[in-house]
């Protein structure tokens, strides 16, 4: 037994999708401290274990997986210091964007003015490299503390990293998870805030609001829209069980009753069959799965 773990825990409403089963063994750690403690048992064990943050752009598998879930939930402390005229912040893996980016926006501070519209957690966004317009926290953020591999910790500087679209510069890196990052930010006009936010919600135009989805499906192709290229294939509006691809944007599956994560997976799949059977063209994921697909 590795601490303080609950058994059988269900997964599925801690997902933007709404779907998927439990897991065998699931913690939400309080502190980064005892994140990093569970974590080293983990590994050191060879224990399996997969870490979830908000929730969106992943899809766990029914049933039972065979596995720990660390849920980063609770881990949403951040710390900021005025330096001079720009604000160095620190923050846990588990703060949801959305805070981070109304904070930044209370105490006028640019730099996060990209997080408009984008789900999750810091943590899961550092980890896919999140962003919008060519823009992400690669501009922003200047150090990253992880759990490695080995069980042991280390901070990464931003130059250190290669970052790619969509890419996690931390997979390649064998990285067990991210703890915090610490960001610097400046003071700017709130104005001009406001003014990079409604430009980069504009971007999201069309995405659909209010629905149970996981974000976008699959990655842009180089110099080419996957949305696009789904909507000619005349994805939009198929569907398995209850997983349909919207017919606001077809780089989206939505669950409109109680899809199971099979039937969206299988949607996933067809979609992508379309695409390269029409154009040549096999779409890469954008979302993560958890378990077995």
């Amino acid at each position: 037994m590795l601490g303080k773990l609950q058994k059988g825990y269900p997964l599925k409403d801690l997902t933007t999708w709404k779907a998927g089963g439990s897991c065998r063994d699931f913690a939400a750690p309080v502190t980064s401290a005892e994140a990093k403690g569970l974590l080293a048992k983990l590994l050191g064990n060879k224990e399996p274990f997969y870490v979830l943050g908000g929730g969106s752009n992943v899809l766990i598998q029914d049933g039972m997986l065979d596995a720990l879930v660390l849920h980063t939930g609770r881990l949403e402390q951040f710390v900021a210091e005025e330096k001079g005229n720009k604000i160095e912040v620190e923050v846990q893996a588990g703060l949801p964007v959305k805070k981070l980016l109304e904070f930044a926006v209370k105490n006028s501070l640019g730099g996060c003015e990209f997080l408009a519209g984008i789900p999750g957690t810091v943590g899961g966004a550092l980890w896919g490299n999140a962003g919008a317009a060519g823009i992400g926290f690669s501009e922003t953020v200047t150090e990253i503390d992880t759990v490695e591999a080995d069980g042991g910790t280390r901070t990464w500087s931003v130059s250190e990293l290669n970052w790619r679209y969509r890419s996690c510069p931390f997979d390649e890196l064998g990285t067990a998870m991210i703890i915090s990052a610490r960001l610097v930010m400046r003071h700017v006009e709130r104005e001009e805030i406001n003014k990079k936010i409604r430009g980069f919600s504009d971007l999201k135009k069309g995405q659909p609001i209010g629905k149970k989805t996981a974000g976008c499906i699959f990655k842009n192709p180089k110099g080419r829209s996957a949305g696009k290229l789904l909507d000619e294939a005349g994805c939009k509006g198929m569907r398995v069980g209850a997983a349909a691809v919207s017919q606001s944007h077809a780089n989206f599956i939505e669950n409109d009753g109680d899809a199971r994560a099979s039937d969206i997976y299988k949607l996933c799949e067809r979609c992508r069959a379309r695409v390269l059977n029409a154009f040549g063209v096999k779409l890469e994921y954008e979302i993560r799965f958890i378990g077995e697909f």
